[in-house]
């Protein structure tokens, strides 16, 4: 007999996770003795996948979880599990996956029931909780009652009642849903004949810079020319999608050859897609225009209307991409550094992303002798007056009713009545709010408006008879108080303050790379920006970089967070995140000591992570699932994937750029930096792991394929002797185009003995 379970939420490190630790559930974690009890005791999984930003798992909890009824019946009939997807990534997609597979979505709450060997017979998204008069989906597997269930509690009974009646035909569907998880699975896995080596070099395989005009044709098959963006096959709404951005802005940056392949027309349309969804985006509803930062997506296609969470490596990747968006236009075709202008088109969001992300708000100081590092998020949930504990509200933080915008625009004063409304005219603010009714079925936002930035300052000077000079007065003293305001009286997001290692990573490279660009436009911004960068890779460093008496250093903790380091150890995104963060820094600065690092983790990724070839062509090996030796880094370590059905290595780039296409650039820059043929083997190694599915579905790996064009054509050098400081701040105010590196020409700089 087992003890009874108890709720083990408070002995997490993790934010969101602490939060459930007074619910009535006996929550557990993912763990062997978790497993064991569930198959001793022949009992079902319930597993909660959430990140405390996010609206809807907010409302999972209050409904749901800290309901009696619903806690109870859970405890009694399933073993509760509970995710946080920050801290264990590699179990968020393998079950993101099932959930696309079968429902055709995925996202976040995700309750899945398994069975006690993990494998998953239903997967949901958010339901409502007990006593809700609304559907929220469909029913469990096999359902033959004409009403679904009305809400999770519901949906549980349900679920454990099929488990009941029907365990074999549960767990031979469960069995199902694995294959198509294992056909998933195959990413990067199915490209060597069994027992036989792959060629090593991408020169011997069928990739070729053909195929970046294969995936620019497929991209712009699904761009929306009206609204920018690109169009979701399930619904409307639409994410930044940093990475596709960057590979279409990367091609007319690309070597020539690619551009012949590519075209002209198709070169520039490869620019146009980009600037112009970078400009909606910049002028839509995700853009906090009265503070600053980007939400995580839109619901809407025209990008009006926000999820409010602000998620800290998102906000990152988009300054990478808006400050190629500034190097490429400006100038008029002077690509010296002194073209930039703060009044350049985008220098406005690079610069405002770059105090964002440097700001009180987002780089935390962790006491520790002026040791700094980023958070993870900010949530969409907050109060809509500050100690009023009641009034928890998605979007509160940002929204406004005509009102209130105009007594604080104007401050009640019937003289600067015109400027309110202008101001009104610009942001798209309305007497009677301007979210979509299809967007508010509960009525939660009557009379709101989000801020969206409708007309420029040309087309209001007109409409107004002013100077455009007078509307940017308007429009920045209106912003101004607007914010003041916001700060007094309303209480801000809740935090998320973990440290994560791949998150910081994100931020190190954005901020190393525009500290650079700005470095003679902006001496002090440029200062602080690689300060906060430095000052974050130091603490990943002496926190998270741990000395394992066995094995050596390696990350044996994820994240830190209330004054501990997780116990869930590093994954590959972590160690790929951060050495371009460290390349990028060490190119920025010229400090030695980062290139070093890079080096160094680069050794241990590989060593932890990659899918070695066989050692020769007459080996003989038997690829497994989890090890099929074709090259790839997977995202756990062998030894610590017990607790998952599945060891996944992808190379698809989604929300955030693959793994294995930061990697790839990664060994590129590093074998030309060190001058180490051996990176750059396995650079293209990795390119043809997954040589099959980039020539299947091209525009779904622009990471990838931005690896394929410097397979083919080289790294971009950039040598430059020490003083030059021109010829280096030429480097620093180019676009990213294939993979590059920055080469000091003085040896007493850097020697290849030095690096090692």
């Amino acid at each position: 007999m087992f003890p009874e379970l108890k709720n083990r939420a408070g002995e997490s490190c993790s934010p969101y996770v602490r939060l459930h630790a007074e619910i009535p559930i006996a929550w557990q974690f993912l763990d062997e003795f978790t497993i064991y009890r569930a198959k001793e005791e022949n009992k079902p999984i319930f597993m909660h996948i959430g990140f405390l930003a996010d609206h809807q798992c907010r409302l999972t909890t209050q409904d749901s979880f800290f309901n009696p009824q619903f806690a109870e019946f859970v405890n009694e009939a399933f073993i509760p599990i509970i995710i946080d997807r920050e801290e264990r990534p590699d179990i968020d997609t393998i079950y993101q996956s099932y959930s696309e597979a079968v429902n055709r979505a995925g996202g976040w709450p995700l309750n899945l029931f398994l069975t006690p060997d993990l494998y998953p017979f239903l997967g949901e998204l958010y339901w409502t909780g007990p006593g809700s008069l609304t559907s929220a989906g469909a029913g469990p597997p096999n359902s033959d009652i004409e009403q679904p269930p009305q809400d999770l509690l519901a949906l549980a009974k349900r679920t454990w009642g099929y488990w009941q009646d029907q365990e074999q035909l549960c767990r031979t569907e469960a069995c199902q849903s694995f294959a198509k998880l294992l056909y998933f699975a195959q990413e990067g896995s199915t490209n060597a004949p069994r027992g036989e080596p792959r060629p090593t070099l991408v020169g011997t395989a069928d990739l070729d810079i053909d195929h970046v005009d294969e995936a620019l044709t497929a991209v712009a098959k699904v761009f929306d020319p009206d609204n920018g963006g690109f169009l979701l096959v399930t619904h409307g709404a639409k994410f930044p999608l940093s990475t596709r951005l960057s590979f279409l802005l990367r091609i007319s940056w690309f070597p020539q050859e690619v551009r012949d392949v590519v075209g002209e027309n198709m070169t520039t349309r490869a620019t146009d897609m980009a600037l112009c969804t970078l400009r909606r985006i910049r002028d839509g509803g995700l853009r906090d225009h009265v503070g600053s930062g980007f939400m995580r997506y839109s619901v809407t296609s025209d990008w009006g209307m926000p999820r409010f969470e602000k998620m800290v490596a998102d906000n990152a990747l988009l300054l990478g991409v808006f400050l190629d968006a500034w190097l490429s236009t400006s100038g008029s075709g002077d690509k010296s550094p002194e073209r930039l202008r703060c009044t350049d088109e985008f220098a406005d969001v690079v610069l405002e992303l770059g105090d964002y992300l440097t700001g009180p708000d987002i780089l935390k100081d962790l006491n520790k002798a002026g040791a700094r590092a980023f958070i993870s998020s900010e949530a969409a949930d907050s109060l809509e007056k500050k100690g009023d504990v009641n009034s928890m509200r998605e979007g509160a933080y940002y929204l406004w009713t005509r009102r209130e915008f105009d007594d604080v625009v104007s401050g009640k004063n019937a003289d600067k009545q015109h400027e309110s409304l202008v101001a009104a005219t610009y942001w798209n603010v309305h007497p009677d709010g301007n979210i979509p009714r299809d967007q508010d079925p509960h009525d939660e936002f009557i009379n709101q408006n989000v801020l969206n930035a409708k007309k420029n300052f040309a087309e209001l000077s007109r409409q107004f008879g002013i100077p455009e000079l007078e509307v940017e007065r308007i429009i920045g003293e209106a912003k101004l108080k607007l914010r003041s305001h916001r700060e007094k009286e309303r209480g801000r997001p809740l935090r998320d303050e973990k440290i994560v290692v791949n998150t910081n990573g994100m931020v190190i490279s954005a901020l190393a790379r525009a500290g650079a660009a700005i470095m003679k436009l902006d001496s002090d911004r440029s200062a602080k920006y690689w300060q906060a960068a430095k000052s974050a890779a130091k603490f990943v460093r002496n926190n998270l970089w741990v000395l394992d008496e066995r094995i050596g250093k390696r990350f044996l903790r994820r994240f830190y967070c209330f004054d501990n380091a997780s116990s869930t150890v590093g994954f590959a995104d972590d160690y790929a995140f951060l050495i371009e963060g460290l390349l990028d820094l060490y190119e920025a600065t010229l400090e030695n000591e980062w290139l070093k690092w890079a080096k160094e983790l680069q050794d241990t990724q590989t060593e932890l992570f990659y899918d070695f070839l066989p050692s020769s062509p007459q080996s003989r090996v038997n690829p497994t699932r989890r090890q099929a030796y074709t090259g790839g880094f997977y995202s756990t370590r062998l030894e610590t994937s017990k607790t998952t059905i599945l060891r996944v290595k992808s190379g698809m780039d989604k929300t955030q750029p693959s793994t294995n296409g930061v990697s790839v650039m990664n060994l590129f820059r590093l074998g030309t930096l060190l001058q180490e043929p051996r990176y750059l083997d396995q650079a293209k190694e990795t390119i043809n792991a997954f040589e099959a599915e980039i020539l299947q579905h091209p525009g779904l790996y622009p990471s990838l394929l931005s690896g394929v064009v410097t397979a083919r054509l080289g790294v971009k050098t950039w040598e430059f002797a020490v003083g030059d400081e021109k010829r280096r701040a030429e480097y620093y105010t180019m676009p990213r185009a294939e993979a590059r590196a920055l080469c000091v020409v003085d040896p007493s700089v850097l020697t290849l003995e030095d690096s090692r």
